[in-house]
């Protein structure tokens, strides 16, 4: 991992967080997790991207045909509307136009568990997801301090609109600290998001 150019990027949702923050407001109609991880997840790191002059090829871990198309379904809308959120609430992160996502997105690429690329993802993965709950679990802190988190590539101001995202962490059974965590304190995506140079 450590000799990988490898950066990690994580939407972290806590799922009865997620439910207590919208079952009441939106009942059944509220989006899947896999919509805002996938969302925040591949906008961010397009922003990445974008400011390194390179496009991305999103990777993610096949699941299935119909759960493949869904994400397939999200990534082409990212590139036709932009993202799905209120745009009300949702400026403050400096969301990126749908044709600044048509220009960023390269490909859409599924890989299957056996991949190099998803293992590598999946030894990210769970230390990202522990620190949104830990910020002292050891392989996160190792992470940390091995310049491998994006918030470690990041001035600290840019971290809310461009870091890990760590969503719906508010509940009173968790309550992360923002100090404590280099992120702002949404499950995060399986797979890769490679950056391909323009």
């Amino acid at each position: 991992m450590m000799a990988s150019p490898v950066v990690g990027l994580a939407c972290v949702i806590d799922r009865p967080g997620y439910n207590a923050r919208y079952r009441e407001r939106y009942g059944r109609q509220r989006w899947s997790l896999c919509k805002s991880a996938f969302t925040i997840s591949v906008e961010r790191a397009a922003k990445y991207a974008r400011e390194r002059r390179c496009r991305l090829r999103v990777m993610p871990e096949r699941c299935n045909k119909t759960e493949d198309r869904v994400l397939k379904g999200y990534y082409e809308d990212l590139k036709k509307h932009g993202p799905p959120f209120d745009p009300n609430t949702s400026e403050k992160y400096r969301p990126l136009s749908p044709a600044e996502f048509a220009e960023t997105l390269l490909e859409f690429d599924p890989k299957t568990k056996s991949h190099p690329m998803a293992q590598l993802a999946d030894l990210y993965l769970w230390p990202m997801c522990m620190g949104g709950y830990n910020p002292d679990c050891r392989p996160y802190e190792r992470l940390k301090s091995d310049g491998k988190l994006i918030e470690c590539q990041l001035p600290p101001g840019d971290w809310p609109s461009l870091g890990s995202k760590y969503y719906c962490f508010d509940g009173p059974e968790n309550q992360v600290a923002d100090s404590k965590n280099p992120a702002e304190a949404g499950s995060a995506t399986h797979g890769d998001l490679g950056a391909e140079p323009s």
